[in-house]
């Protein structure tokens, strides 16, 4: 018996290595880009859990930690989704005390209690003056134009048609009686147009007095047009300024106000630092006693901040024309204001110029004039009435009914004669926005006008609302602290920001813009406040002697008692992702609910989500709508971590199982094929124990070598993708290569050592079967050549099915993931992060698959070169050797695919509780790139066929 010494050993595994460069090679590469894998993916997976548990620290303090609302306020999709409703402001009518307010600051760690009281609207209305001048034709002597005014909103979806402003122009001087000498209980008296040959002509009848059964609809188009008549040279108006060609329209606004704490307002949203003019409210501020010369009772002036810029979708659109026919006629010959705009409205008109207007203009001048009342004179209180609150109105929430995962919509009318006594009066002072003509979803709408009866007025006093409103300063919404966009909560104080088409025919209709909140107060999306007073202001609106409820239905009243409509909580101090401080903020919330009985919620940790609401369409042109309204999930962020975790445990797990048994894989091809060699050592009379010491010390010189290489390709490939790896981890590579390959080799090496030497020499095939069919076709002799040699074929089908499987467990594992993040803005943040593990993942998996299914047909082919040499020297061509060997390798990936298929969806289904539809997806896509892997893997098989050296191997066997 031959004795074998270490050196022996070495020098022979050396020696091996050398003789067989090519299958040291291939063992080497695979388990290379085995440690590369766990290496890269490693540092993938633990760099990955890092970016998205920082995107969550960072994002996952909100602008307050709880909100509390009036208890029974949360709808049933709230409660079944663990959501929180945006966008509802504006439709609630208080339900929390001001007892309720002040014992929920009083409780420990509460830092902010910061209440929203909803007052209601308040309609304003600014004069737009459209100048003619330039649309006159100059050759006429005398001429009529009409405006026709347009409302464009909803995206431009909706285009609601005004009442048309209709101008007479004469180059003759009109005169008009001047104001002083007007006669009371005469009406206004219609302007005369002084002829050139000294005639006089009544034109422009005004209309006469209007009572209540004169009342209409205050959207009425007919009802809302005007009728303007000016002069030449030498013509003046009642108040005696020159006449200038031109019409004026109204615009009108209604106002949402809102009562907040200065301080706390401040404390959480620093609406302090967004005053752009004038100043901030003052601690405490109450609205002062004023009182004006001949009223016998004093007024309240409620310090009021403006938003600078409006949050209304509106635009206006003006179509001038100029009138032919027998419109001059009319004018001169009409006597009756309403018959003759009625009679204009008939004529044709040809279109000389279009305007549009946006609200920006008209708004800034409105919040000018409420910031310097009374600068424009009976302007000012007539038509813009800047000052007075002699009534606002309040509005209810949107009717809604369960549809699926979101809400349906249902249009609710109401009398539109509660927002004013519209009448057709000829004149454009209709504080009505037309946009209140349009669908409406939202009931309730009830006046409050101002109670004034409870003074005592004498004969000759001058009665006025005992209300105004000061306008101490602007603010700017853009500057107000409402945390990051990835964990927003609703802000409708300050913020609404509108609603994204929910599905391919909304957003085709919408194109690709957001639909807004407008001026139909009754609408969908609801506007944020744009005023805002302090608290010390509610006595004065919500006393039992400030304002009324028309009609007086019990649900319209004012909640005098608890006029709060919700309060947004910031807690003391740092408050991050751990479980002690989302403890803190429960117990919190707990007592809270304790104390006040009121619906508490946890936004801290929230982020938006998307809940589809349908909207019908309006009546000018807006189609039926589904939106995705930015509602709040709760408790995102907790689970976003648990995710995280969960994946990089579960991804680095699998990475370790794939790639140990892609080296197993290896190792063990690689002993087989040394099968022979073992059996002529035996014979020699080596003992087991020597014959696994060879085989070790090739795998672990193999290992070692590998390892090293691994960690020098895996570095810079980190750095490159932007990982976090570190020397430490990048050098515990070798050691794990190391005892891998011992691992992986130890049992192949045991098995081969004992084998008996006369069998390890012979071919490992099976023996023949008397009855097996000798194949004519190539496909029928690669099944046979597979059935042949079963351990080989298993061995190949095994490798396959390795990376099939854990295709399909990663892809699993990927889907779960997102599936349990995305939904939210920072759930697809945090996968969007992601993602880049996720491709490398995939990338290794396949890239470990091709190469183990090349190493097993690369040692197929090389135990079968005797054999094919012969084929090949009998007169196949190399086409067919080819073809012979893919159908193998095709053969072998469809086995193996649908194995490591069954075997990952099994694997799969258990780790996410059930089989699911993805998960089918998941496997059916991992056995497809099975197959395409044994066909990429072939590549490099097939091509030893053309170096295969037929005379030599003959010779030899």
């Amino acid at each position: 018996m031959s004795r074998s010494t270490p050196h022996t050993v070495l020098g022979m595994a050396v020696a091996h290595w050398r003789r067989q460069a090519r299958r040291s090679l291939a063992l080497l590469s695979m388990i290379t880009v085995a440690v590369v894998g766990f290496t890269v993916l490693t540092a993938a997976a633990v760099t990955a859990r890092l970016d998205a548990v920082g995107t969550v620290q960072a994002n996952f303090r909100p602008a307050y930690d709880i909100l509390i609302r009036p208890g029974g306020s949360a709808l049933e999709l709230e409660r079944q989704r663990n959501l929180v409703q945006s966008g509802q402001l504006a439709g609630m009518r208080g339900g929390i005390t001001v007892d309720q307010w002040r014992e929920i600051q009083g409780i420990r760690d509460v830092a902010v209690a910061a209440p929203v009281a909803v007052i209601g609207y308040i309609m304003r209305t600014v004069p737009v003056r459209v100048d003619l001048a330039g649309d006159l034709d100059p050759a006429a002597q005398r001429q009529v134009l009409r405006v026709q005014p347009t409302w464009v909103t909803d995206a431009g979806l909706s285009r609601i048609p005004d009442g048309a402003a209709y101008l007479y122009a004469t180059r003759n001087v009109l005169y008009q009686k001047p104001l002083s000498e007007w006669r009371s209980g005469e009406g206004a008296p219609p302007p005369e147009e002084l002829d050139p040959d000294g005639g006089r002509t009544r034109i422009c009848p005004y209309v006469p007095s209007i009572g209540q059964r004169d009342w209409i609809d205050p959207t009425d188009p007919q009802g809302r047009s005007s009728l303007t008549c000016v002069g030449g040279p030498g013509s003046a108006d009642e108040l005696g300024r020159p006449a200038v060609p031109a019409v004026t329209l109204a615009w009108s606004v209604p106002f949402l106000m809102a009562a907040v704490d200065p301080q706390a307002e401040a404390a959480l949203a620093g609406l302090d630092k967004a005053v752009t003019s004038g100043r901030y409210f003052t601690p405490g501020e109450v609205p002062p006693q004023r009182r004006l010369d001949g009223m016998p009772y004093p007024y309240s002036a409620l310090p009021i901040l403006v938003a600078d810029s409006p949050q209304i979708d509106a635009r206006l659109e003006l179509d001038v024309q100029r009138m032919g026919g027998d419109a001059v006629q009319l004018v001169r010959t009409g006597t009756d204001n309403q018959a003759l705009r009625a009679a204009l409205l008939g004529r044709p008109g040809r279109s000389v110029q279009t305007r549009t207007v946006t609200i920006d203009g008209p708004y800034r001048d409105l919040v000018d004039r409420m910031r310097h009342p009374l600068q424009h004179g009976a302007e000012d209180m007539a038509v813009s009435n800047t000052v007075w609150l002699d009534r606002f109105w309040t509005v209810g929430p949107a009717a809604t009914d369960p549809d699926g995962d979101g809400l349906r919509t249902r249009q609710v009318p109401y009398d539109l004669k509660i927002w004013g006594q519209g009448a057709d009066s000829g004149d454009s002072g209709h504080p009505v926005p037309m946009e209140f003509a349009d669908t409406g979803v939202r009931g309730g709408v009830a006046a409050h006008p101002n109670i004034v009866a409870e003074h005592d007025v004498g004969v000759g006093d001058i009665v006025m609302p005992d209300v105004t409103i000061d306008a101490v300063g602007t603010f700017d919404p853009k500057r107000i602290q409402l945390g990051s966009a990835l964990s927003a909560v609703p802000m409708d104080t300050y913020f609404n920001p509108g609603a994204e088409g929910a599905d391919d025919a909304s957003r085709r209709a919408l194109g690709g813009r957001r639909l807004e909140p407008n001026a139909n107060v009754s609408g969908l999306l609801s506007q944020p406040p744009l005023m805002l007073t302090t608290m010390g202001a509610l006595p004065a609106i919500f006393g039992p002697d400030g304002y009324g409820t028309e009609p007086g239905y019990p649900e319209y009243q004012l909640n005098r008692a608890a006029p709060i409509s919700m309060v947004r909580v910031r807690l003391a101090g740092d408050i991050g992702t751990d479980a002690a401080s989302r403890e803190r903020v429960r117990l919190v919330a707990e007592r809270i609910a304790e104390r006040t009985g009121l619906q508490v919620d946890i936004t801290l940790g929230s982020s938006p989500t998307g809940v589809t609401v349908h909207y019908p369409a309006g009546r000018f042109g807006r189609p039926d709508l589904a939106v995705d309204e930015p509602w709040v999930k709760k408790g995102v962020a907790a689970v976003l971590v648990r995710a995280a975790d969960r994946k990089s445990a579960l991804l680095s797990g699998l990475v370790l199982a794939v790639c140990a048994l892609a080296v197993l894989n290896a190792t063990n091809a690689a002993t087989r094929s040394r099968r022979a060699d073992l059996g002529v050592l035996a014979c020699l009379g080596w003992s087991r124990r020597q014959l696994l010491r060879l085989l070790l010390t090739e795998v672990v010189g193999v290992g070692l070598a590998a390892g090293v290489a691994g960690t020098v390709l895996a570095v810079p490939i980190a750095f490159a993708f932007g990982l976090d790896i570190g020397w430490l981890h990048a050098l515990l590579a070798v050691p794990v290569a190391v005892l891998l390959s011992v691992a992986a080799g130890i049992w192949p090496a045991w098995r081969a050592a004992r084998a008996d030497p006369a069998v390890a020499v012979r071919p490992a095939v099976s023996a023949p079967s008397a009855r097996r069919r000798t194949p004519r076709r190539v496909p029928g002799l690669a099944l046979a050549n597979l059935a042949r040699t079963p351990g080989r074929t298993a061995l190949g089908a095994a490798s396959l099915a390795i990376g099939v499987a854990a295709l399909t467990m990663l892809l699993a594992i990927t889907f779960a993931f997102r599936g349990a993040v995305v939904g939210t803005l920072l759930g697809e943040a945090v996968a969007v992060q992601a993602r880049t593990v996720d491709y490398l993942a995939v990338i290794v998996t396949i890239v470990l698959g091709i190469a183990s299914v090349s190493d097993v047909l690369y040692l197929n082919i090389s135990e079968r070169a005797t054999e094919l040499a012969l084929l090949g020297a009998t007169g196949w061509p190399d086409a067919t050797l080819r073809r012979m060997v893919g159908t193998e390798a095709v053969t072998m990936g469809a086995f193996g695919g649908t194995a490591g298929a069954a075997l990952g969806l099994g694997a799969a289904a258990v780790f996410a509780g059930a089989v699911t539809a993805p998960l089918v997806w998941c496997a059916v896509a991992a056995f497809a790139a099975g197959v395409v892997v044994s066909t990429l893997a072939m590549s490099v098989p097939i091509a030893m066929l053309h170096r295969l050296p037929t005379a030599q191997l003959l010779a030899q066997e």
